[in-house]
């Protein structure tokens, strides 16, 4: 005998998922798991989290390079320092976009324009270019993009010491990155690509005063003169490529004279501005070798260093300031020839000791971070190089800075030059 009742169809069975979407989850429906945004989201208007698993697949791992090391127990923000920072991209730039940028980069980012760009130029002109004109270039040149956050990361390792390794390690990777992008373009440099990669020359030039001065060793036998000296090469070859087309470009405005004393001080202004030391050393190198090959380099070096001079001594010069300053010092390396250079990477006493002259000014220039601490730096492995007899050419050096010689045999090394 049958029942009266009908027999419900048995429920069709299904598999359930736990990787659904959290708008679904919270409103207990069945999710489609559709991507980029389900089903359930898209007739709603909501946003679907399945997008974020699914629009960057390829973005590196959040895992820092150095790990910041907690700071000391006693430290007063140790609150806040010994969270944990996010990390930078270990990948490197493939051209196919600007994915993988981390909340560490809009961290870097946020810096330059609000503490880092203001400190590369004391001219108002200057300063907005670094503060606007560079960060719009970087959004289409990934090269001077990555060079800004390396650059922003060297300026926190400066001031956050309990963190430094952590920030150099971020600068280094974000600027090997900027590399491996700009060095192909350096050998064909054209009027479109010159203003980026001027900017990318100017960048790495600050990273590479920013460096910490125990990863460049001055004297070091691959590596025989401190980067930032042969950078200055790369600048100039981008500014005389194509018939020096840069100086009509649309950043001509940054190498038009406004009022550099190198373009006013003469010979009488010069020597009203000269040390004894200066001239005394001048009169030496005029008499010190028959080899014109030699001297020669050595002449123009120097000539132009007792120019840059002027911009530091001269009172009526003052007014000028330390951009003044600035622009003398990197006048002067940009000028240098490159047979000086050889002399320097030769270990050439001479050339040192003009090197020795030039760490004056870069020591009356260190309230500027990224110059901080290469006067004495420089001076140190200068005077080691040298020979006894040279010491004496750089005495005054020495004494300007006010760094002390080792001591050798309970004696310090400086004698009185031979007359």
């Amino acid at each position: 005998m049958t029942s009266g009742t009908p027999e419900r169809p048995s429920r069709r069975r299904h598999i359930k998922s736990r990787s659904g979407c959290k708008n679904c989850k919270k409103r207990k429906v069945k999710c489609g798991e559709e991507r980029p945004r389900c089903r359930n989201c898209s007739r709603r208007g909501s946003l679907c989290d399945l997008a974020d698993d699914s629009t960057v697949p390829d973005a590196p791992a959040l895992q820092p390079a150095v790990s910041p090391p907690a700071p000391a127990p006693d430290a007063p923000d140790s609150q806040t320092t010994s969270l944990p920072l996010p990390g930078a991209p270990t990948t490197i730039y493939d051209g196919a976009g600007l994915g993988g940028f981390t909340v560490l980069d809009l961290e870097l980012l946020h810096h330059y324009t609000t503490s880092t760009g203001p400190t590369l130029s004391s001219d108002p002109v200057t300063r907005h270019y670094y503060l606007v004109d560079v960060p719009k270039l970087g959004f289409s040149h990934p090269h001077v993009l990555y060079s800004i956050l390396a650059l922003a990361a060297s300026h926190l390792g400066h001031f956050r010491p309990e963190s430094r390794q952590y920030y150099y390690a971020e600068a280094t990777a974000r600027h090997t990155a900027a590399t491996s992008i700009a060095a192909p373009l350096l050998s064909n440099i054209s009027v479109e690509n010159s203003v980026p990669m001027y900017c990318f020359s100017s960048l790495t030039m600050f990273i590479s005063f920013a460096n910490l001065k125990n990863d460049d060793p001055f004297f070091d036998a691959s590596n025989v003169i401190p980067g930032w000296l042969t950078l200055f090469r790369g600048m100039r070859t981008i500014l005389e490529a194509n018939g020096r087309a840069m100086l009509s470009s649309s950043i001509a405005f940054l190498f038009r004279s406004r009022g550099n004393v190198n373009d006013k001080g003469g010979p009488q202004q010069q020597q009203l501005t000269d040390h004894e030391a200066l001239r005394e050393f001048q009169d030496y190198l005029d008499t010190c070798t028959s080899d014109e090959q030699t001297r020669q380099p050595l002449l123009s070096a120097f000539g132009d260093l007792r120019t840059a001079f002027t911009s530091f001594y001269a009172k009526e010069q003052q007014l000028g300031g330390n951009e003044d300053k600035t622009r003398s010092i990197f006048t002067w390396l940009y000028k240098i020839p490159d047979g000086y250079i050889d002399l320097l990477r030769q270990k050439d006493s001479d050339a040192l000791c003009i090197l020795a002259f030039f760490c004056v000014l870069l020591h009356m220039l260190e309230h500027h971070w990224w110059l901080k601490g290469w006067g004495t730096h420089l001076i140190d492995g200068i005077y080691t190089a040298v020979g006894d007899a040279h010491h004496a050419w750089i005495r005054w050096p020495i004494q300007e800075i006010g760094w002390v010689p080792p001591r050798r045999g309970g004696l310090y090394q400086i004698t009185t030059p031979a007359s």
